[in-house]
């Protein structure tokens, strides 16, 4: 029953992903219907590539869509905002993804995932109330935000490269129980990784993932939290950009939203045919390479 319930879901969130879409699409004039295509084609498979990789990570794909915004001549807030945007779609995808994949982790490693709605309760709502917060409060970044985010994640990530490369096996992941600093540790982190979103349109999910490795969770379940935080996030943060900002841009939305929804759906299976050795190497390679992103 359960099972049918997921199916459903997504089936549901699928359709309504593609209504939205259908009326971006036709909300264009007649003359211009195909205009989106022949100019913006490229941006349906890099919204598969980022989405693909954002969910396996548990990073955001901002970190692709802002650089190929902007050298596509979008103003910064347009690309902040259009990248805000596309993730809804990609994000919540993969999200729905590994909510069902949890029931299959839950057969075998049950203690593992003991601690996910609680995680999940102590990041997404410290996220949202700092994106919510910080829209209205600063909504422009005071100091260079993407430099000093870009610096923590290539010493993390190397951090967690060498570790994990020293390691000749992963184990299943730990089964104790949050400590009170643990809990407030990942409120803070949150509420810190929200603010930056805000600024962004990645942190949270990154930060939350790291976070959860570092405490010896295991690799699948610190992925499906970042993912499903990162989700939440940024739903919380698109109506500031749909009613205050009307910063994004529709015509590049259309196509790599579409390329979202599917890299979203495919990021699970990567992630679980790669393991979970060999997913966090992939995770420090692609945290280490968006690092180096921004100070290119």
């Amino acid at each position: 029953m359960t099972e049918k319930i997921h199916h459903q879901g997504r089936l549901v969130f699928f359709l309504l992903s593609s209504l939205i879409l259908l009326s971006i699409l036709f909300y264009q004039p007649y003359e211009n219907l195909l205009k989106p295509l022949e100019l913006y084609g490229h941006f349906f498979l890099i919204g598969i590539f980022a989405a693909t990789v954002a969910n396996s990570t548990g990073a955001g794909g901002g970190i692709v869509f802002i650089p190929a915004f902007i050298a596509l001549g979008l103003t910064p807030l347009q690309s902040l905002a259009t990248s805000f945007a596309i993730q809804c779609f990609g994000m919540s995808s993969g999200a729905l993804a590994w909510l069902s994949y949890r029931r299959i982790e839950l057969v075998n490693h049950a203690p593992q995932w003991h601690d996910f709605g609680q995680i999940l309760l102590l990041s997404a709502i410290p996220s949202v109330v700092g994106i919510l917060i910080t829209q209205q409060l600063m909504p422009d970044a005071p100091v260079d935000v993407e430099l000093l985010f870009s610096i923590f994640s290539l010493v993390v990530g190397i951090f967690i490269l060498i570790r994990t490369l020293k390691l000749d096996h992963e184990s299943p992941g730990r089964t104790a129980a949050l400590s009170v600093i643990e809990k407030v540790t990942i409120v803070f982190a949150c509420l810190v990784g929200g603010v930056l979103t805000t600024w962004i349109s990645i942190a949270v999910g990154e930060i939350l993932a790291i976070l959860l490795i570092l405490l010896r969770f295991r690799v699948n379940l610190a992925i499906a939290c970042a993912v499903i935080v990162t989700a939440m996030s940024v739903l919380a943060a698109i109506p500031y950009h749909i009613f205050v900002t009307e910063a994004i841009y529709l015509n590049v939305l259309l196509l790599a939203a579409a390329g979202a929804l599917i890299g979203g759906a495919l990021a699970r299976r990567l992630a679980i045919w790669l393991g979970a050795h060999r997913l966090k190497i992939f995770m420090a390679c692609w945290i280490i390479l968006s690092a180096f992103a921004y100070f290119i």
